[in-house]
């Protein structure tokens, strides 16, 4: 049994969580983000409504593929080609029957971000078709703005928003007390974005019982938060790939997955949402 800390936005922290409790782990939310679906706002409904216009759309997280397809009406548009970050959002793309289509674009690895979905030869210049972008509202533009630079015509569908969140009082004295039990039982924390890590690390300076929180081994799904977190004095850093099998692969068989060299920042697009 594995104690898990789970930096994930809501509501995927609460959906992570039942998956975990399941196999017999304990799991801690620890969210500092809320997601909130836009499909409701004015516009969302004339642009699903018109998806037959498009070639591809490219989603940048799991969330904006969850918000996308849950506002299909009649199914996957057979006309429409899916691209992905990575195989967090791939499996999500599979829960939702999208992943069956000749069309579909995933960066081969190590690397997953918006680096690697861009340096796919799919998506070389010169393109000549309409492309769909979905993402966070105010979310980083550099991927339709590529795809633009590159001959597509692009559109961006603002399909959910990001809210801060404190942790709970009841959370962090639950925290408190497994870091008290560390131990005598493992507790790992899986942080999924710069910021996530940001937040630990004010929680572990500032007064409280959380000042161990730099001592338990840290799980990160990419390189750049890797750094960061090793950056902010974490003494165990291990970097798995995105997704429920490479977790389950490091907390239950103990298997480290390696970072491997070369890797690329994230700099756009993730696997995190």
């Amino acid at each position: 049994m594995a104690r898990l800390v789970l930096t994930l936005p809501e509501p995927r922290a609460a959906s992570l969580a039942r998956v975990l409790v399941e196999r017999g782990h304990e799991a801690l939310r620890f969210a500092f983000v809320a997601l909130h679906p836009l499909t409701g706002l004015p516009g969302a409904a004339a642009l699903m409504a018109a998806l037959a216009r498009f070639d591809r759309v490219v989603f940048v997280s799991p969330t904006a593929i969850e918000v996308f397809a849950d506002a299909l009406h009649d199914g996957w548009p057979s006309g429409l080609a899916p691209a992905v970050v990575g195989p967090g959002s791939l499996a999500v793309l599979a829960d939702r029957g999208g992943d069956r289509h000749p069309g579909l674009l995933v960066p081969p690895g190590p690397a997953y971000d918006a680096e690697a979905l861009l340096a796919l030869p799919a998506l070389a210049a010169p393109l000549h078709g309409r492309i769909l972008v979905v993402r966070a509202e105010g979310g980083n533009p550099r991927i339709e703005r590529e795809l633009a630079a590159r001959g597509a015509r692009t559109e961006v569908f603002e399909a959910y928003r990001r809210t801060a969140l404190q942790p709970d009082r009841g959370g962090i004295d639950l925290l408190a007390r497994w870091l008290s039990e560390r131990e005598t039982s493992c507790v790992r924390v899986l942080v999924t974005t710069v910021e996530a890590a940001e937040r630990l690390a004010e929680l572990a300076g500032g007064p409280g019982a959380l000042g161990s929180l730099r001592d338990i081994d840290a799980l990160a799904i990419h390189p750049r938060i890797a750094d960061r977190l090793r950056t902010l004095g974490w003494k165990s850093v291990t970097p798995i790939e995105p997704g429920l099998e490479a977790l389950l692969a490091a907390i239950e068989s103990d298997r480290r997955v390696a970072e491997a060299p070369g890797q690329r920042q994230h700099r756009s697009g993730s696997d995190s949402d």
